[in-house]
């Protein structure tokens, strides 16, 4: 008797990743990511979530930048989508939003994924038996606990200094970043 792989999806929250990974100075490879996950799962589907950058956030950021240096980030942001997108990712894609936050009187970026994130969750939950989600956030606590009681096995992948206690406590497993950052790791060019 063979023993199959358990079907499994990945649900990918780039936003809680990118300030863990720059602060740590490492870049996920995404292929790489997937790669390692596929070997103790059937990797059934993988939706990746990301805001695309504005001309208002870009200038928030970068205030003397031109709309000419705006077009190329917009354009470099279009061609990683597209990349991963030959890898047989889902991208869900949407502008991010300022909220003009009157504690500081400034500008905050937002751009929130958790109710796409839930529902594409919720509505290929017949597809997969193993709940992947990469992200430390929270608010994807109760989400977690719905699964499981669906019979779901979920599987936290997250950086640990970034993952709420809640989401630790809801899911089956938790994964930290660093401790598998060899397998899924971009990987340098050697000079």
């Amino acid at each position: 008797m063979t023993n199959q792989k358990p079907a499994a999806s990945l649900f990918i929250d780039a936003a809680n990743y990118h300030y863990a990974l720059q602060s740590q100075g490492w870049q996920i490879d995404w292929q790489r990511f997937i790669n390692y996950f596929s070997k103790p799962y059937n990797m059934k589907k993988v939706f990746y979530y990301e805001g695309i950058v504005t001309k208002a956030f870009y200038r928030d950021l970068h205030p003397q930048a031109t709309l000419w240096e705006f077009k190329a980030a917009k354009e470099r942001k279009g061609a990683y989508f597209k990349a991963l997108k030959a890898l047989g990712i889902t991208v869900r894609a949407k502008p991010i939003g300022r909220v003009y936050d009157a504690s500081s009187g400034q500008m905050k970026h937002k751009c929130n994924f958790d109710v796409e994130l839930t529902i594409d969750a919720l509505d290929t939950v017949e597809k997969y038996k193993v709940f992947l989600l990469a992200s430390g956030d929270g608010d994807f606590a109760k989400l977690v606990r719905h699964l499981k009681g669906k019979y779901k096995k979920t599987v936290v992948i997250s950086h640990k200094q970034r993952t709420s206690h809640q989401l630790i406590r809801s899911a089956n497993q938790v994964i930290f970043l660093n401790g598998i950052r060899v397998h899924v790791g971009k990987v340098q060019a050697q000079p």
